[in-house]
């Protein structure tokens, strides 16, 4: 029997007369890269904000580890496994890239941040940061402003800020999103080097990028899942030619 680190249950979310997610269900398999895609409106950052607990469920289940996580904040969530790069990137433009880096390790630790010591002096900071920083290939950017990164090197951190906590489950939103060729092909190279270790849902709109990287693919349609299987499976599914792929 296949290991489900995540399984969604018939959830909804409305906004007014409009229904993000209607009656929704699929699985993430341990260890798999899992791409969630589907039209404009679809509803997949609304199913990531359910998940990570930006967004409440008005009813349905979802299951992390096998434990129901419905209701628990985002930091309870957090906790229990889940980490989450955002559609638009999140990071201390002001700050390095070590500081960033830094601070994610803080947060993945617990710590409260009541102190005025520097946070590069915190030995879990001094013993994290060079192996995360070098994970996502940006040791020679350290002493960088964020701000003045490219637009690919901003997701990389962005990805490595998450990783530092070590998630069992990782949400990515769109992560190629304004990347040129160059970006798409080192974040490629980062999410594939990451199979294996760190289960990802990924939410992507570049399906040569999906294909090629995706275990298994979920396809939503006006909040509902319509199909999963392995890329070749939906890449042939009638339905999803029609809904989706078609439009291509």
């Amino acid at each position: 029997m296949a290991d489900y680190i995540l399984q969604v249950k018939n959830l909804c979310k409305s906004f007014g007369a409009v229904e993000a997610s209607r009656d929704l269900s699929f699985a993430v398999q341990r260890g798999h890269i899992h791409a969630l895609i589907g039209p404009n409106g679809a509803g997949k950052t609304t199913v990531l904000n359910l998940l990570s607990g930006e967004l409440q469920a008005d009813s349905g289940t979802i299951f992390l580890n096998a434990k129901k996580i419905n209701k628990l904040p985002v930091h309870q969530r957090v906790s229990a496994g889940l980490g989450r790069s955002f559609q638009i990137t999140s990071i201390f433009e002001s700050l390095s890239v070590s500081e960033n880096m830094a601070l994610a390790i803080l947060a993945g630790e617990g710590h409260n941040f009541r102190f005025w010591r520097n946070a590069m002096t915190v030995g879990v900071v001094k013993r994290e940061l060079a192996g995360a920083l070098a994970r996502v290939d940006l040791s020679d950017r350290e002493e960088q402003l964020a701000g003045n990164l490219s637009h690919g090197e901003k997701r990389q951190l962005e990805v490595g800020m998450a990783l530092v906590g070590k998630p069992q489950l990782l949400l990515l939103d769109e992560p190629m999103a304004g990347q040129g060729a160059g970006g798409t092909v080192e974040l490629k190279k980062l999410i594939l080097g990451l199979k294996g270790q760190t289960t990802i849902l990924l939410v992507e709109h570049d399906m040569d990028v999906v294909f090629s990287l995706a275990d298994r693919i979920s396809v939503i349609v006006y909040g509902h899942c319509i199909a999963s299987g392995s890329p070749e499976q939906i890449r042939t599914n009638p339905e999803v030619q029609m809904a989706y792929l078609g439009e291509q």
